[in-house]
């Protein structure tokens, strides 16, 4: 089996879309919960929403599955270079920096000290810094970026990307397990979360085998696994930010993406198109839930109501004010967006694969 293998595929995995929403609304509840925690004890709910922070683990590990899956023709192939680019460029960026003007004009409201031009440079441009850019969520960009840079090498040359991605795994195998002096130590690129990538391709490369039989058993294992880590952490019993923990959700999501695509692949799927629209808006409500959430909260303070009182009914009015924002924003901005740049001349190249699952 190589990375140019090629093999039958559906045009569309539904499930897989369906898939990061939920991701999507996991990262909601947990920034919800904790809202809400700073200002009333909602220790129970922030203990119950704990793992929704593997939603993160969950979208590196569908990242590397959806590159490796819309690009694979394009290995070892220069002249794609070029079209690949541009596809991520649309995909990441535009987005994102409305978003992040979004966030530094309220900080700028809030007469916050830390805009600098330096820092908005810096956010702007996710270079992999260890500093956050100003849009909090957005390091999990500065990761992805660097994940598509390494991709392009695979394009540029098989072996060159190949020998890339190997030592990358190696270099943070070896920090991790303190092989390698704290000096070789480079927070973005060398973190295990780069790792679920390589999950990620590896679930792309055994459905594009072909030889994935039970694809709905395999899922549905990986989902099991998934929540017993998610209610390890929420009991005490792991630390979800841990190294380790980046292997323990990674495993089981890269388990879960390889059977749902083999599962979907095989046979036409009903799949709830609630789900897909969620995920079809994920990357929108993954940058704006936030904002959503914050104002939200100052609704909630305006009409008196006591939160502490009313726990459940304030936890979901900021999640529903966070679903309104980042549903909003993808119905008004994103898709439209959207569609206009891949109307442009390089978005016009698309080759077939691209449509099986938005990238």
């Amino acid at each position: 089996m190589t990375l140019l293998h090629e093999k039958p595929r559906p045009r569309r995995l539904l499930s897989i879309q369906a898939l990061r929403g939920l991701a999507a609304l996991a990262v909601v509840a947990y920034h919800a919960a904790r809202h809400l925690g700073k200002a009333v004890d909602a220790s129970a709910l922030t203990r119950f929403t704990q793992p929704g922070h593997a939603g993160v683990d969950l979208f590196f590990v569908l990242s590397g599955f959806i590159i490796l899956h819309v690009h694979r023709r394009d290995i070892g192939r220069p002249n794609r270079l070029g079209r690949y680019a541009w596809q991520r460029f649309v995909r990441l960026m535009p987005i994102y920096w409305i978003a992040l003007a979004a966030t530094i004009a309220t900080m700028l409201v809030g007469h916050a000290d830390d805009v600098t031009a330096a820092r908005v440079a810096l956010s702007a441009s996710l270079l992999p810094v260890s500093q956050d850019p100003l849009l909090g969520v957005a390091w999990t960009l500065q990761h992805e970026m660097l994940f598509y840079s390494a991709f392009a090498l695979l394009l540029t040359h098989r072996g060159l990307g190949l020998s890339c991605l190997a030592l990358w795994l190696l270099w943070g195998a070896a920090q991790a397990s303190g092989a390698l002096p704290p000096a070789f130590d480079l927070p973005r690129f060398t973190s295990l979360f780069n790792v679920q990538f390589l999950f990620g391709m590896a679930a792309a490369l055994a459905v594009g085998s072909g030889r994935i039989r039970r694809g709905g058993r395999l899922a549905a294992c990986g989902g099991l696994l998934l929540l017993a880590v998610g209610v390890l952490e929420a009991s005490g019993w792991i630390d979800g930010y841990a190294s380790f923990a980046r292997l323990a959700y990674g495993v089981p999501s890269a388990l879960l993406i390889t059977g749902l695509a083999s599962w979907e692949g095989r046979a036409e799927r009903q799949i709830p198109r609630m789900m897909v629209f969620v995920g079809e808006a994920s990357y929108s409500l993954y940058l704006f839930h936030l904002l959503g959430i914050g104002i939200a909260w100052q609704v909630w303070l305006r009409s008196g109501i006591d939160a502490a009182a009313r726990l459940p009914t304030c936890f979901l009015f900021l999640m529903a004010g966070a679903l309104a924002c980042g549903f909003g924003f993808h119905l008004i901005v994103e898709a439209p967006l959207l569609r206009w740049l891949r109307s442009l001349p390089p978005g016009r190249q698309k080759a077939t694969s691209t449509r099986t699952v938005s990238a």
